[in-house]
C-alpha cells in the first residue's frame, strides 16, 4: 500500500495524522514557503559504505564524468527483494496494460498531440562500441576491477539468465559486456567456462573478443577447450 512507502512518509511527515518518518534514519531540516519542497537529512550513514561507493566508481572512460553509481554490498539483500519500476507508457514491454494504452492514445488524439513513440525502445541495446574504444578503455589492465557489476555478470552467466543479461545491456549499454574483473576475466571467459551457447552468441553480437588474455595469459577459448 502507498501508506507504507518511504516516499509517502517523507511527503506527509507530520502533515497527516500518524504519519512520521523513522527519526533514527531521517531528520526533517527544511520546508519551502508553500511546502512544495521538503528536505530531509539522512542519518546513521555507514562510513564504510560511503568509502566503498567512492572507491568503486565505474566510469565510461578513465577520468570521465559519466560514472553510474553502484550500491554498496550492505544493500544487496534489500535490493534483491526489490522490484524495478516500469512506466505504463513504455510500449516496448511485452506485458502492458492494454486498457491503459488504449485510453492513453485516445486522449492524445483528442488533445491533438502526437504520441512520442519514435525513439522509444531498446536504443541502448543496439548501441555499438568501436573496436578502438574497447581496446583503449575497457580492456586496459588498469580498468580490471572486482565490482558489483562484474559479480552480477558472473552470476547471470553462471545461472544462464539470458533475459536478465539483455535487460542489463539495455540499462547500462553494451559496454557492460566488456567489463573485466581483477583477474582479467569477463563475460566471454565465463560463458566459455560454463558452456553457455546463447550467451556466447549474444556476446559475439556485441563484439566481445574471444582472444583477449587474462592476468595469466589465457584466452576465453582456453577455458572452452578445457571443457
Amino acid at each position: 500500500m502507498m501508506e507504507a512507502s518511504l516516499l509517502y512518509k517523507l511527503h506527509s511527515h507530520r502533515l497527516r495524522p500518524d504519519v512520521e518518518v523513522d527519526k533514527n534514519r531521517f531528520k526533517h531540516v527544511y520546508d519551502s514557503k508553500n511546502g512544495k519542497v521538503r528536505i530531509f537529512k539522512i542519518l546513521s550513514v555507514s562510513q564504510d559504505s560511503k568509502k566503498w561507493v567512492e572507491n568503486n566508481k565505474v566510469c565510461d572512460v578513465p577520468g570521465g564524468w559519466y560514472c553510474p553509481g553502484q550500491y554498496p554490498p550492505a544493500l544487496r539483500k534489500v535490493l534483491k527483494e526489490g522490484r524495478n519500476f516500469a512506466q505504463l507508457e513504455d510500449f516496448n514491454r511485452k506485458e502492458n496494460d492494454e486498457e491503459y494504452q488504449k485510453s492513453y492514445f485516445e486522449n492524445l488524439k483528442k488533445s491533438g498531440a502526437a504520441p512520442a513513440t519514435k525513439g522509444i525502445g531498446p536504443k541502448k541495446e543496439t548501441e555499438e562500441l568501436s573496436e578502438e574504444k574497447i581496446i583503449q578503455f575497457l580492456n586496459q589492465k588498469d580498468n580490471w576491477k572486482d565490482t558489483d557489476i562484474t559479480s552480477q555478470l558472473w552470476d547471470i552467466i553462471a545461472n544462464n539468465r539470458l533475459d536478465e543479461m539483455k535487460a542489463l545491456i539495455q540499462e547500462m549499454t553494451p559496454k557492460v559486456l566488456h567489463f573485466r574483473s581483477s583477474d582479467g576475466r569477463g563475460p566471454m571467459f565465463w560463458a566459455h567456462e560454463n558452456g553457455r551457447v546463447e550467451m556466447l552468441r549474444l556476446l559475439k553480437k556485441y563484439g566481445v573478443s574471444e582472444t583477449v588474455r587474462d592476468a595469466e595469459g589465457k584466452t576465453p577459448l582456453d577455458f572452452s577447450r578445457k571443457r
